[in-house]
């Protein structure tokens, strides 16, 4: 007997031509954004950087109130208040790509690319999406924490740490799941039935334990079907990347080594090259990511409404795709 998860495979590949099909260009530049803004939650970055310890005054120490390299001292004070600030900014990204997740799920299944719209119907359940997946992941930092804590102290582990460690990374590989099945199935769960986090979780895991095989089966071909998107976006942005870089490149860049890299005029013209330039290849991504994005959120529709009915947010996309 065949599989849902199988059968929605082509299904979805049709569906998503048919949608892609039926947009307009500004639908399509919309759809770049959702796209863009809906990719993953946002993460914070880590800088480092290197420091000359040579001295700088005639012991060869830093001068009072320095650090060494002759950089400012920093407070204890300011050091929280830059960090809390950047956990506050990853926060707000992440909320804001958290809602995309909804504004995504209500393109495919109203076939209206609409930003304001969706995003403020759903933005509290972003919100939400968002608080559970930083709930998700502090487990998942805990389980390392214990692990690896011992012996980052420097206290004996022996067959204890042999034993923390693979559970913690069987934590983390159960946490990615569910990561995944919360923007695949949970979203359009709590989108279609406007319910939470947790009502949503406990309807579906009532459809797995029903259809496990199809969701096992899933779990595999959506792995496989990510990596062959992936590829494919990898190839259209090396693509996106050459053709944006080579018109802005001699619109942009050649004045400035006409003019020996001297002038403020021609710095100010590069600037200017650089923040186009990058836009437009961000803008790029979205449109070549797109598409593989939505046939990927259409196979999880398509079997969410396979095994669950109740829950067919696309049964009418289908059942076009299918007669055209």
């Amino acid at each position: 007997m065949s599989l849902h998860a199988v059968d929605d495979i082509d299904d979805a590949i049709s569906v998503t031509i048919a949608f892609c099909r039926g947009l307009a260009p500004r639908e399509w530049l919309k759809l770049a954004l959702i796209a863009l803004l809906s990719g993953g939650t946002a993460g914070a970055s880590s800088f480092t950087g290197s420091f000359d310890f040579g001295g700088s005054g005639p012991t060869g120490g830093p001068e009072p109130g320095m650090m060494p390299g002759g950089l400012p001292a920093v407070d204890a004070a300011t050091i929280v208040a830059a960090v809390a600030g950047l956990v506050v900014l990853a926060l707000l990204l992440g909320a804001v790509s958290a809602t995309f997740q909804f504004v995504f799920v209500d393109a495919l299944v109203e076939r209206d690319v609409s930003v304001r719209r969706p995003f403020g119907a759903h933005w509290r359940d972003g919100v939400r999406v968002l608080a559970f997946e930083v709930a998700i992941g502090l487990v998942v930092l805990l389980a390392f924490a214990l692990a690896l804590g011992p012996l980052l102290v420097g206290l004996p582990v022996g067959a204890l740490f042999l034993l923390l460690l693979p559970v913690a990374g069987l934590v983390a590989l159960l946490a990615s799941v569910v990561t995944g099945f919360t923007r695949a199935f949970v979203v359009p769960i709590m989108y279609h039935g406007d319910v939470g986090v947790l009502a949503a979780w406990r309807r579906l895991l009532g459809v797995v334990r029903a259809s496990l095989s199809e969701y096992g089966v899933f779990v595999v071909l959506n792995f496989v079907l990510s990596l062959a998107g992936g590829m494919l976006v990898g190839i259209g942005v090396a693509i996106a990347a050459v053709v944006v870089a080579i018109p802005f490149g001699l619109a942009f860049g050649l004045p400035l080594a006409l003019a020996g890299a001297s002038g403020a005029l021609a710095w100010t013209w590069l600037a200017v090259g650089l923040l186009l330039g990058g836009l437009t290849f961000l803008l790029a991504v979205g449109l070549v990511t797109a598409p593989v994005q939505a046939a990927l959120r259409y196979y999880a529709l398509l079997l969410l409404g396979d095994t669950a009915p109740e829950l067919a947010l696309v049964a009418d996309q289908r059942r076009a795709a299918r007669e055209d």
